[in-house]
């Protein structure tokens, strides 16, 4: 799937030039390039640069980027496709009405990627749309782009355009096996989100949720939860969307919306049945374990071979959360993949997956790995 991955640091215009140009020197069938947020980047003086690439490309922002086992808040990297590759560009999910084009999936496609203004509106119509409208099995992997701090930010471009609140689709004609994990446990009897707007969690059980919520992290913690702790201590409390197959899909616990509701990291439907869960570092680099080798087992089982490449997805508040233990972490995933696996990725804001047999889903504090040659 994966031709050439490069690395820049980005903090000189002038690399820009050569950077792209090495990137598209062997005429690639198109270049995704992950930015982290520190970048200096100035998309009037860049875009001439990709204008003259004559290749597509799909830039995405992000708070951090991943390459080979570091992390970095100012860089970039770059990333070839060797397969037939074809995309769809949605400017603005805000007014997204569920209907996408079925050109860019072919006979051929057995991967589909998927990137989305992590701060956007629709997120969960979109990949549903995209599940309904794909009528064959394929694998898919996304991640939501954005800064924490300013959720206005751009975070998407192309050849064309620097947008926000928008998507980008790419169809690729290649497979790319998926792990998928996060670590958390259950910490509390299922109940049910009776009113939410969007991400915005309002009454559990018909009670005020911040209410309900911070007497189960009280309890649980032997700490008062008040609006200047709040982002320290319900990084390890998490709340759970159950499904019917006893998965637990997670939603981040951002901040206080108000003296009754909480902020969470996705949308999430009214009358979710929902559960608070609890992470620690052990779990969380165990996890991240567990999801390298189902993602390389899964390559190994339909390709009969070893991946080269391993594209990690992983929530900025899982890496947040880990501190200086993420160093452990990506070890973790190094060894588990194998020495000759190039990591390369990007901290997200939201992750999307599924393995093939599974519906999609949008998740949060999660780890998710692609594997591909």
């Amino acid at each position: 799937m994966f031709k050439k991955l490069i690395f820049f640091d980005g903090k000189d215009f002038k690399g820009w030039k050569s950077f792209l140009s090495n990137l598209c020197k062997d005429k690639p069938s198109g270049v995704l390039i992950f930015m982290a947020e520190e970048t200096p980047f100035d998309y009037e003086k860049i875009q001439p640069l990709l204008k003259e690439t004559q290749t597509e490309v799909w830039g995405f922002v992000f708070p951090e980027v991943i390459y080979k086992h570091s992390r970095y808040k100012c860089g970039v990297v770059g990333c070839t496709f060797k397969a037939p590759v074809s995309a769809e560009v949605v400017k603005n999910l805000n007014d997204f009405k569920g209907t996408v084009s079925k050109k860019i999936i072919s006979e051929n496609t057995e991967s589909l990627l998927i990137f989305t203004d992590g701060w956007a509106d629709n997120i969960p119509l979109l990949i549903e749309t995209l599940y309904e409208t794909c009528e064959k099995e394929i694998t898919y992997l996304g991640a939501g782009t954005g800064s924490i701090s300013d959720t206005n930010r751009k975070s998407l471009f192309t050849r064309d355009d620097y947008f926000t609140r928008g998507a980008i689709i790419i169809a690729v004609d290649e497979f790319m096996s998926i792990g998928v994990e996060h670590g958390l446990q259950p910490i509390f009897e299922p109940f049910i989100a009776t009113k939410l707007d969007k991400r915005i969690l309002k009454t559990i059980n018909w009670k005020p949720a911040l209410e309900f919520y911070k007497n189960v992290v009280e309890k649980d913690s032997g700490v008062k939860l008040t609006k200047e702790n709040f982002p320290e201590l319900s990084a390890s409390y998490t709340f759970g969307m159950l499904k019917y197959d006893n998965e637990i899909i997670p939603r981040c616990t951002i901040d206080m919306a108000d003296e009754e509701s909480i902020f969470l990291g996705s949308e999430t439907p009214d009358n979710s049945m929902m559960t608070i869960m609890k992470g620690n570092h052990k779990k969380f680099i165990e996890a991240a374990g567990l999801a390298t080798e189902n993602a390389k087992t899964g390559f190994k089982n339909k390709k009969k071979k070893l991946p080269s490449k391993a594209l990690i997805i992983e929530c900025i508040t899982r890496t947040l959360f880990l501190g200086d233990r993420f160093e452990d972490q990506i070890k973790l995933i190094g060894n588990k993949a194998g020495k000759n696996v190039l990591l390369f990725g990007a901290l997200s804001l939201g992750e999307i997956a599924s393995t093939g047999d599974k519906f999609i889903e949008l998740y949060n504090k999660t780890l998710v790995i692609g594997m591909g040659e």
